[in-house]
Formats: C-alpha cells, sequence, structure tokens
C-alpha cells in the first residue's frame, strides 16, 4: 500500500521537479512563475504555494480564502531535518482555512532569485490519496494511513468522518519502529488484528486490520470438523495444511524471486497463486517493472541525443563507467555495436593536462567526484591512445544516496576541440599581421624619410612619395591574392611598370618564379625606381628606347637557389656616369637584408644595367599550383 500511496506522492514531487526549473522563479519574477503554476494545475484540485522559510507566502495558485497549506508557520526543526536529508517533505493532515476539507502536501526546496532558500509546496485533498488506494484494498480489509502526528490522512472506510482526526490513543501507541503486527480495538469496539509499515520517505504510517473474528472463524471451524470426524478428519487437514503451506512457500519465493529481479533489472515473472493479496503483488511487482523500464528507455534516448559526453560511475576508483554514444565517440571506441545501457565498462588509457601539466587518473573529474569533490567548467587536453588530442569542458557531481553517503558520480563534458584550435589560430594570424604591418610601416617610415631628405620641394615629395607607396600597394594586392605566400616574378615586373610605362617598351624573358613575401616587396619598389628613372633620363625619355629584364634561377643541391636578374636599357641617350641619386640609394637599402647578394648599378654609355643578385628560400622557388 505504501508503494501505491507514494508512488502518488512521487508523481507531485515530479512535478514539483519540473516547476523549480522555471526561468521566472531563478530570475524573481513572482506574478510570472504564479501565472505559470496555476496553469499548471488549472482544472485539478491541486494547489501550487511558494513561501519562504519563514513562513510568509510569496505565489498561490488559490486566492487568499482558498486552500491553503498549514498555517505560515517557520519550519520546524525535525522538519528542516527532513527535508535536508530527503530533498522533500511531506506534510501532515490539515483542514483547509474556509472549509472542512481535509488536504495534505509535498513540498521541496528550490532557489530563487539570488539563490534565496524557498519552499515550493503542492497540496491535494486527502480524498484523492483514499481514491489512490482503493484499488489494492482486499476485499473485507480496512487499510489506513497516519501522519507524523497519527493523525488519520486516508482509510478505506469511514474516510470522510476520520480523516485529519487523530487515531485511537492505544492503537496508535502501538505503532512502535519501521514494521510490526499486534491486536487492537477500532472505533466500534471490535477486535482488530493490525499491521504497520513506517515509510521513510513520507514518514507517514500504513495500517491493515481484519477482525479478529474473522481471523479466527477459519480455526474454530477446523476444530470443530477435526473434534467431529476424528482421526480421519486430523489426516486430511494435515493433507490439506501441507498442499496450502506448500502453495503459500512457493508464492512467498516466487514474489521473492520477483523483488530481487526488480531490484537487479531482470524481467518479473507473474506468480501463478490462488492467494489474492500474493497475485496482486505480483501485478504490482510488474508494472512497477513496466515503469522503470520506460523511465530507462527515455534517459537513455536522451543520453543518446544530447550533444554532450557523460559518465556515470559506481566504481570507488572510478574504473568501471558507463558512457553514452557521444562519449564513445569522443574516445574513439566502436559505436555500432549496442551495449546495453547502464552495463559498466573498462575506462581507456588517456593522457590528460590541465594547464599544460599532466594530471593523474586520481585527479580527474570524476574521480574527485567520488571522493565528494565538484568540478564546474574546467578544460583539459586528452591524448588518446590513436594519438589524437581531445580539449573537453568538463563538470563533475557526486551522487549521493537519500541518506547523504556518495554512491556514484557523473561527469558531463563537451567537445571544445574546435573552438582551442580556432583560437590557437587566431592568435597565429594576429601575430603575423602584427608582424607584417610593422614591416610595412618601418618600409613607408623609410621610403618617407629618404623622399623627404632628397627632394627640392614639397610639392616633388608628395608626388614622388605617392608614387613609391602606390607601387608597394600593388605588390601587396598581388600578395593579398596569394593569401601572402609570396608572388610570381613577373607578376610583380608588370604591375610595377604598368602605371608609368607601356609593357611593349619591355622586353621579359625568364622562367617562372616565386618570390617570398619581402624579396616581393623589394623588386616591386627597385622596378619603380628603375622605371621613373628610365622615363626621366634613360631609354625610356624618348620613342625609341627600350628596356630588357632577363632572369634565371640557379638551383642548389639541398633546394632553393641564387636567382639573377638583370635590367638593361638601351636606345635611350647617352649616359655619364655621376654621383648616385635616391634611387640609386633606394635600390641599395632594398636589398640591403637579403641574404647572397645584392644591387650592381653599371652606368654603360649606351645604357643604364642594374644587376640583382638573390638568394631564394628552398620551399618558395616553385609557384604554387591548384
Amino acid at each position: 500500500m505504501s508503494l501505491v500511496v507514494e508512488g502518488e506522492l512521487a508523481s507531485l514531487q515530479t512535478l514539483l521537479d519540473g516547476l523549480s526549473k522555471s526561468p521566472s522563479l531563478a530570475n524573481g519574477d513572482l506574478q510570472a512563475f504564479g501565472t505559470e503554476a496555476r496553469r499548471l494545475v488549472q482544472g485539478t484540485d491541486q494547489v501550487i504555494t511558494l513561501r519562504d522559510f519563514e513562513g510568509r507566502e510569496l505565489a498561490s495558485t488559490e486566492p487568499e480564502n482558498g486552500s491553503k497549506l498549514p498555517s505560515a508557520q517557520p519550519l520546524t526543526a525535525p522538519e528542516r531535518e527532513q527535508l535536508q536529508l530527503a530533498g522533500i517533505l511531506v506534510s501532515n493532515a490539515y483542514a483547509a482555512p474556509g472549509s472542512n476539507q481535509y488536504r495534505i502536501a509535498v513540498s521541496r526546496q528550490v532557489s530563487g532569485a539570488s539563490g534565496v532558500p524557498l519552499l515550493l509546496s503542492i497540496s491535494v485533498p486527502t480524498e484523492r490519496i483514499r481514491l489512490v488506494m482503493l484499488p489494492a484494498v482486499p476485499e473485507g480489509w480496512t487499510i489506513g494511513v497516519g501522519d507524523r502526528e497519527g493523525k488519520y490522512v486516508a482509510r478505506s472506510k469511514l474516510h470522510d468522518q476520520v480523516t485529519g482526526r487523530p487515531g485511537l490513543p492505544e492503537y496508535v501507541e502501538k505503532i512502535v519502529g519501521r514494521s510490526g503486527s499486534f491486536r487492537s480495538r477500532n472505533f466500534q469496539g471490535g477486535t482488530l488484528l493490525a499491521g504497520y509499515y513506517r515509510s521513510p520517505y513520507s514518514e507517514w504510517f500504513y495500517t491493515a486490520n481484519i477482525p479478529l473474528a474473522e481471523v479466527q472463524a477459519p480455526l474454530w471451524r477446523s476444530l470443530a470438523q477435526i473434534g467431529a470426524t476424528g482421526l480421519a478428519a486430523l489426516f486430511i487437514s494435515l493433507a490439506l495444511a501441507y498442499v496450502v503451506g506448500k502453495r503459500l512457500t512457493g508464492a512467498t519465493g516466487g514474489l521473492a524471486a520477483g523483488a530481487d529481479a526488480l531490484g537487479s533489472g531482470r524481467a518479473v515473472q507473474e506468480v501463478s497463486t490462488t492467494v489474492a493479496e500474493f497475485a496482486l503483488i505480483s501485478q504490482a511487482m510488474i508494472k512497477a517493472q513496466y515503469a522503470i523500464a520506460e523511465r530507462t528507455r527515455e534517459l537513455e534516448t536522451v543520453l543518446e541525443t544530447v550533444p554532450a559526453a557523460v559518465w556515470f560511475t559506481y566504481d570507488p576508483q572510478a574504473r568501471q563507467v558507463i558512457r553514452n554514444r557521444f562519449a564513445a565517440e569522443l574516445m574513439g571506441l566502436p559505436t555500432e555495436a549496442h551495449i546495453t545501457f547502464g552495463r559498466p565498462d573498462q575506462v581507456i588509457d588517456t593522457l590528460a593536462y590541465k594547464d599544460g601539466q599532466p594530471v593523474s587518473r586520481e585527479n580527474r573529474p570524476l574521480s574527485k567526484a567520488m571522493r565528494g569533490e565538484e568540478t564546474s567548467n574546467e578544460e583539459f587536453m586528452y591524448t588518446l591512445p590513436s594519438g589524437v588530442q581531445r580539449y573537453l569542458l568538463s563538470s563533475a557531481r557526486p551522487v549521493r544516496s537519500p541518506e547523504g553517503s556518495i554512491i556514484g558520480a557523473v561527469q558531463i563534458s563537451l567537445d571544445i576541440s574546435e573552438r582551442k584550435r580556432g583560437e590557437e589560430q587566431r592568435k597565429l594570424l594576429v601575430h603575423e599581421l602584427n608582424h607584417r604591418i610593422k614591416n610595412t610601416l618601418a618600409v613607408v617610415q623609410a621610403i618617407a624619410g629618404q623622399t623627404l631628405r632628397n627632394a627640392t620641394s614639397l610639392a616633388q615629395a608628395r608626388v614622388a612619395l605617392s608614387a613609391r607607396l602606390v607601387s608597394l600597394a600593388k605588390a601587396h594586392d598581388i600578395l593579398t591574392r596569394e593569401n601572402w605566400s609570396g608572388a610570381d616574378l613577373a607578376d610583380v615586373i608588370a604591375a610595377s611598370i604598368e602605371p608609368h610605362a607601356p609593357l611593349d617598351r619591355f622586353d621579359l624573358a625568364g622562367e617562372q618564379v616565386w618570390l617570398p613575401p619581402s624579396t616581393a616587396l623589394s623588386f616591386a619598389l627597385a622596378f619603380h625606381e628603375l622605371t621613373t628613372n628610365a622615363i626621366k633620363y634613360g631609354a625610356l625619355s624618348n620613342a625609341t628606347g627600350l628596356v630588357s629584364i632577363s632572369w634565371r634561377l640557379e638551383r642548389a643541391d639541398q633546394g632553393g637557389g641564387i636567382l639573377e636578374l638583370e635590367w638593361r636599357e638601351k636606345g635611350g641617350p647617352p649616359v655619364a656616369p655621376g654621383k648616385p641619386g635616391f634611387g640609386a640609394q633606394l635600390l641599395q637599402r632594398a636589398f640591403a637584408g637579403e641574404k647572397a647578394g645584392g644591387v650592381e648599378l653599371v652606368y654603360e654609355r649606351a645604357g643604364l644595367r642594374c644587376l640583382f643578385t638573390v638568394r631564394l628560400e628552398h620551399e618558395l622557388t616553385l609557384i604554387p599550383t591548384g
């Protein structure tokens, strides 16, 4: 009977558990919370109330004169202790204000705004408890439910007359300890044979009564028959007693086996017996098995659907774990073969690190939770046996029994590997961007300084500086298109001379060569200076002069090579050697940092000849494909 009634109380507790997750409650919006609660119990005889631990009512689904909970008094010390140990508090029977109806309430502690502890309760009439237990009451028996004060909560007979009233003192005082049986008188003065059981869940007591006369009547009849029929009747009685005892023993053994199967998760077999009470208990266990299986399937579905890795353990060493599909995938375990949920499996050997430091198995979240410690949103890096690295954001909590002892632990982890790789890539990109900006600003600063020092007027300086910066920008455009992996030498030449002179005045000859970014920028500035110098003084200053640009790459055995490039002017005015100008200085400075070579200027009478010698690195000598 306690299983049936407390199953109903557990359903009320489930409603409270769901309502305790309300965002309105967490945000302190009591008006919205009250509306949500009224919608939940609309059309039922249930009443939901929210109050603080001092008894002040904060929200209720009933008006002021409605069916409130017992007096708005602070919780007593025993009530606080029961609430702390069991997580739930079942009230005594109480009379609803303004009516003769008696009710009971189920309460649990919840957190309000800023974590303030509050008491969330749901109450129902005691009549509902009677209706729940009636189908399970054997015919001829009287079943009663009493609260912690000895008052009737519900009774299968005369419920309306006794609910809320105290039981007979001589009856209640015999209910001592967790369970037992005794003889007592009822309200009508008759003698009863009574059995009782006090529930640790609600602290209510359950009694089953049958008139002693009904129990003794078969015995007296049997004795009369024995006395009347003599020795033959005695043998028949003994035979019947043996058969009945064997059936009872078999039925009892079947019930014990069913209870053991229910506790261990195996299938419960129906007990075939003529004893109605045993058959009723057997059916109740089968129904409980179906309910447990349904809840288990729901939990399995949730754990297999949620995109988070979940581990359970009941092993003190946290070596045997129960994991969901996502956890198996993260650890590189096969997920094709279905493993019954709840069956433990051995953990795999991994290396764990936190903030770059190794973490032993004993100091990982699940192991710490088995010792009562909590882990909240801590980052760990795991190296799997396959060498794959995973970054996990993990939280872990101990699982406690109703008495507060640790019986297991659970860990939930999110895979943040992609996020960590993205963070590392962003750091590299920012570092590279900073490096390139500094280099570019240094080049611009050098160009500006040299231009201003060699200019004869501010207007001349502006024009020269603008032209040089445009040439530098075009080289940047080429490098940007290639993600700054480098640039084709021919593209750099074309981009540098096209803004100043037509390409048909140039003769280009050479193989394809891939320049690193810094070398590409240096050549862009060099070709700009050479082109503008040729337009002013050299082969491009008239209509007939030409410029030939040729290059070749002398490859090295270990990769890379030496690039030799020649700029030769012809058909222009005769060249007379003079003092090197800014253009020559810029060429020398542009390639001053290049390895194995530099710039050589030769002022031949037929035209200027400029020879570049530059070492190229191994991985940058070929033009990328694709």
